[in-house]
This record gives structure tokens, sequence and C-alpha cells, in this order.
């Protein structure tokens, strides 16, 4: 039965701490002082699936954070890279970057499967991580009373733009400020993750 599987003794993990990165994580996110973004952020990770599941799960099958735990691990670093750049732009919606930024993989939860290995879900490969992520957040929007109109066209553009060009699979390319940055956090975080992964890996096998 799978509840009674340990899937770490089968499947890689990540080497820190998964509770801790998602105290952490809600910790960053709780500097968020606009009303509506902060009922979002606590829409969504009050859910304990959702928050389960989010703490769970790989950021990617294979190339970065390909590990149980590895969105949570991801997401965190990327929260943290974007308090860092807002603090050099001060003309940038940080509430805005910040919660966009919190939920742009939340559809992963959705995309990737791992209860014996990694592999993605009928969703994951009919749908997509981007727009799974966008009606998550779109159907906690709609439960939050008077949420205003643009606020809500900004933070889906967010998450629908974040891999930045369409052939990387992106529905939209960033239209807004904190689109551009939260695309290249993304990929800058993923990129370096990827990378040590590789170099990890083949010492590994010398």
């Amino acid at each position: 039965e799978d509840k009674s599987v340990d899937i770490s003794l089968y499947v890689p993990v990540s080497n820190k701490n998964r509770d801790q990165m998602f105290k952490d994580f809600l910790s960053e996110t709780g500097s968020i002082k606009n009303p509506h973004l902060k009922a979002l952020m606590q829409g969504v990770f009050s859910d304990k699936d959702i928050s389960e599941k989010f703490k769970t799960a790989p950021a990617a099958s294979d190339f970065h954070h390909p590990y149980i735990g590895g969105l949570v691990e991801h997401t965190l670093a990327c929260v943290q890279l974007a308090k860092m750049i807002a603090l050099k732009y001060e003309d940038m919606n940080i509430d805005l970057l910040l919660c966009g930024t919190a939920l742009h993989d939340i559809g992963k939860i959705e995309e990737l499967a791992y209860k014996r290995s990694f592999y993605y879900t009928d969703k994951g490969r009919l749908i997509g991580h981007i727009v799974l992520g966008a009606n998550i957040v779109s159907a906690a929007i709609d439960k939050i009373p008077d949420f205003p109109e643009e606020l809500k066209n900004l933070i889906l553009h967010i998450i629908l733009s974040h891999h930045g060009e369409y052939e990387w699979g992106s529905p939209k390319r960033p239209m807004c400020f904190e689109a551009v940055v939260l695309h290249h956090i993304d990929n800058l975080d993923a990129k370096i993750n990827g990378f040590r992964h590789f170099v990890k890996t083949y010492n590994d096998l010398d």
C-alpha cells in the first residue's frame, strides 16, 4: 500500500528540512501587506492538502530540483531572491512580486506525481503546471470578497508568463515589471540548481 511506503527510500530527497523550509517560506511571504494578496496567500496555503503537496513535490522530473521537497526549496529561494532585488529597485510593487513568486509554480502539485517514482500526471501532460497554477489561484481569488479585478489579472499574468517565451511554454510573455523580474529569478535559480545537480551526478560517477 502506498501509505505504508516511505518514498524517500526510493527517490531523491532534498537535504534540507522540508517543514523548516515551509516555515521559512511562510515567514518570508508574511511581509506582504496588501490585504487582498495576504488573503490570497492564506487561502491557498491554509489548505492542508495544498501545503502538504507543496512541501513534498519535486520541482521537476529531472533538470532542476528533481527531488522530494524540490518545489518548496525552489520557491523559497525565488522568494528570497525577489526580496533582495526589490531592495535595489524601489519602484517595484514588492507585495505583487512576492505573491506572484510564491505562487508561480503552485500548479506543479498537480503536474507531477511522486508516489513510486517521478512522472507527469495526465493533467501535467495535457494542461501543464502554468495553466494548472493559474486555475488554482483563480479559484482561490474567487473565494475572496471584493478582490480587485486588475490585481487578479496581474497575479494571473505573472503566473502565466513566468517562463518568459512562447517556445518555453508561456501562454504570455512578461508585460509588467514584476513579471519580468520573476521570469529571470525563476530561470536563475533553476539553472544554478540544475548545474549543481549535474556536477554532483557527474562527480559521483567517478
